[in-house]
């Protein structure tokens, strides 16, 4: 939930003291209330039956993620940025690990419903069924096809726009997950067609050819690309059901080693169910497959089972347990050995503004 604050105007309101007319006070004004700010803490406690080298298992309290959201709109112009941490990742805080998104927008307002719009920048990928942030997830952890199958954001143009029953976004960045430049230029290019037939469902198709390396798609392949089929289904109330199809061609689970061979072909589907029980409390159920290589025996499951609790005035509370499990033969790139079964609990509280 995003809500205006007087805190800006409090930290502002010594300089608007010394504006010298009113006309010019009243403008200044009218910007600060054209301003958002939202934003979230989330933590946990987590612990996995994973033995690390000397014998030990992971498990203790974490400050997964703060973040600091602030937007402005005037007219058809506007901008955001997302200050990001995630001090239980440790290491060093790098400037693309800080901004999470920043980008300008301009709408054009006379083209389709909303207008035609323009975004420029660092921007959250259109691609997949789940969210990145914690307050609109319904699990503690992610997928399987969301940690290994998508983007999570890009850097670019894109241009968005809905009319009647389709919603479609294109854009061209320097790669996906790359916020800079690139020796062979600007060479990824795709979007998402969403489409709600019926009030309650919907289904987004969404393409990206990447030509340039990053942490998805390996290096060495002539072109690689990620095909992703979202489902959305609320027509029932109470009752979210979600469904995500996802192939890429040139994966690698080593993406900082070149592949010369023929190119890698992956598989992933996730489908989901959450319902809320009480306006308090709901459950959540997820089922999620990737295989990383559809040449070779074997695949990598997810089971995952959440219990959540809406306490009031935006702190939330979930408790999640999860088990996964690889048939490949070797090691997969979730860092899970073949038929080894990893079972992992966590309970985490976030609360967002």
């Amino acid at each position: 939930m995003k809500m205006k604050t007087n805190a800006v105007v409090a930290l502002l309101g010594v300089g608007m003291l010394s504006v010298p007319t009113f006309a010019q006070s009243e403008s200044l004004k009218d910007k600060l209330d054209n301003i958002q700010i939202s934003g979230f803490v989330d933590t946990s406690v987590f612990s996995s039956n994973v033995k690390n080298a000397n014998g030990t298992t992971t498990r203790g309290f974490g400050l997964d993620q703060v973040e600091l959201d602030i937007e402005f709109h005037e007219g058809n112009v506007g901008l955001r940025f997302d200050l990001n941490a995630s001090p239980s990742a440790g290491g060093n805080v790098t400037q693309d690990g800080l901004i999470e998104q920043g980008y300008l927008t301009y709408t054009i307002p006379s083209i389709a419903d909303e207008g035609l719009t323009f975004t420029f920048g660092k921007f959250n990928a259109p691609i997949g069924w789940e969210l990145l942030d914690a307050p609109d997830m319904y699990q503690f952890s992610h997928a399987l096809v969301f940690n290994y199958g998508i983007p999570t954001n890009l850097t670019g143009v894109m241009a968005s726009a809905k009319y009647s029953i389709l919603d479609l976004s294109i854009y061209l960045t320097n790669g996906t997950d790359v916020n800079g430049t690139q020796a062979n230029g600007m060479k990824t290019y795709g979007g998402r067609l969403g489409v709600t037939p019926i009030e309650g469902l919907n289904v987004g198709f969404s393409y990206i050819v990447d030509k340039n390396r990053n942490n998805i798609i390996t290096l060495g392949n002539p072109a690689s690309t990620i095909a992703d089929v979202d489902l959305t289904i609320d027509a029932i109330e109470n009752l979210i059901i979600g469904a995500e199809y996802n192939e890429t061609k040139g994966f690698q689970n080593d993406a900082t080693v070149a592949y010369a061979g023929p190119a890698i072909k992956s598989r992933a589907y996730m489908v989901m169910a959450h319902y809320d029980f009480t306006e308090m409390f709901g459950a959540t159920a997820r089922y999620d497959v990737f295989d990383f290589d559809r040449a070779l025996t074997g695949r990598s499951t997810a089971y995952t089972g959440a219990i959540t609790a809406s306490l009031g005035g935006g702190l939330g509370a979930l408790l999640e347990v999860r088990s996964d499990k690889n048939s490949a033969v070797a090691t997969d790139a979730n860092g899970t050995p073949a038929n080894k079964t990893v079972k992992t609990y966590a309970f985490e509280m976030t609360y967002a503004f």
